[in-house]
């Protein structure tokens, strides 16, 4: 038995690869704070792991037997039919959607980031008839998963906090960065209308300070 097929599911159906790209590659990668002098960069944060699946291949010439991809369709109807998975606008959460990634043993979730399409071969009229798609991901992680990682002792990092009675937008911010002025800012980035009124339960990304 062969590695399983890429496979790509999200509110949006289901995508399986033809073929299973020859590679894919995961890249970490860390920020820093804006600084004058190169010796003095500080650390602000960890950024999302990227995930890069190059070369998925489209192929409508009769190459690949359809007992091993069943699809049917013209290029452009597969490409559509993949958008739809991975790129496609979910007006009842309005974002784009959670992709479930999976490849054998690998199995992670990602919203994209970009997708590649090459059209490599055509028919007599013009039309696309083979295609190699490329796809960037960004991990996605919970709530939860963020703040298990997160040391909360930190301005540095990343806080979520969980709004309780009493509590106030500059006292967080006090809390959290040893100075209240940075309300304005944290309403924003968290999309609050009055930063007076806060809902206890309500749940606010605090981000790390930038020098």
């Amino acid at each position: 038995m062969g590695l399983e097929k890429l496979t790509l599911k999200s509110d949006g159906g289901e995508f399986s690869a033809m073929l299973n790209p020859k590679t894919f590659s995961l890249t970490d990668t860390i920020r820093y704070s804006k600084s004058r002098e190169l010796r003095s960069l500080k650390f602000d944060s960890y950024g999302k792991k990227k995930v890069n699946i190059p070369n998925i291949l489209l192929d409508t010439t009769g190459a690949i037997p359809k007992a091993l991809w069943p699809m049917d369709g013209t290029i452009k109807e597969m490409i559509e039919k993949l958008k739809k998975v991975v790129f496609a606008f979910d007006g009842d959460k309005h974002e784009p959607p959670i992709v479930d990634i999976t490849w054998g043993p690998y199995k992670t979730q990602g919203r994209l980031g970009k997708i590649d399409v090459k059209y490599t071969l055509f028919d007599i009229d013009g039309a696309p008839i083979r295609a190699e798609v490329s796809l960037d991901f960004f991990e996605f992680e919970s709530f939860k998963e963020i703040e298990a990682k997160q040391n909360k002792q930190s301005p540095d990092l990343t806080h979520i906090i969980e709004v309780k009675s009493g509590d106030t937008l500059p006292n967080l911010c006090n809390k959290v960065y040893n100075d209240p002025s940075y309300y304005m800012q944290v309403a924003r980035i968290n999309g609050l209308s009055s930063f007076c009124r806060l809902k206890p339960g309500t749940r606010l990304v605090f981000p790390p300070l930038v020098d």
